[in-house]
């Protein structure tokens, strides 16, 4: 993510959850505002997980309807059936609103996201960046990180988290 500020992105459910999952849901504050698509909110809600509930200080969180059948058309027209709906949605918000960066620990949106000239972020991404901006110190920055890998339920191996480890100490 640089050291350049992101003032929005589009969420997709898996950090939201996976940063839940540790206690870390307020990293999020590192974005000023948050745009979130229906069908990521009903995933959410699905693990109990409400953006209405949860203290994230001065993020807004703007939640999205989408045209049903302008997303379908995206679908099709990109060939991205292969991807699920909140994913979609997210990519299509990031194109319909200009929004630069997409938050995902999805490996295949992350790729497609970068095809379509979009920042994927991931939970990993989130929390370096919480570090490097003063939210957080590198002691809780390694923490974190670390269970994300023992703790939360994103795949990601000890040897990513050991290279993000590093990489903070740089």
């Amino acid at each position: 993510m640089g050291d350049q500020p992101v003032t929005a992105a589009a969420a997709d459910a898996g950090p939201i959850i996976h940063l839940s999952e540790i206690g870390c849901f307020s990293l999020l504050r590192i974005f000023h505002a948050l745009h979130i698509p229906d069908a990521v909110v009903e995933e959410l809600s699905g693990h109990n997980i409400s953006l209405s509930e949860t203290s994230l200080g001065s993020v807004s969180v703007v939640r999205h309807t989408l045209p049903r059948d302008a997303v379908a058309r995206f679908v099709r027209e990109n060939g991205f059936e292969r991807l699920h709906a909140g994913e979609t949605e997210c990519l299509f918000l990031c194109k319909r609103q200009a929004l630069p960066v997409i938050l995902t620990d999805d490996l295949s949106v992350r790729e497609t996201a970068k095809g379509l000239g979009m920042k994927p972020v991931g939970s990993l991404g989130v929390i370096v960046r919480a570090y490097k901006k003063g939210f957080i110190s590198l002691q809780d920055a390694e923490r974190h990180l670390t269970a994300l890998h023992e703790t939360s339920s994103l795949f990601v191996t000890k040897a990513i988290v050991e290279i993000a480890i590093e990489r903070l100490k740089k």
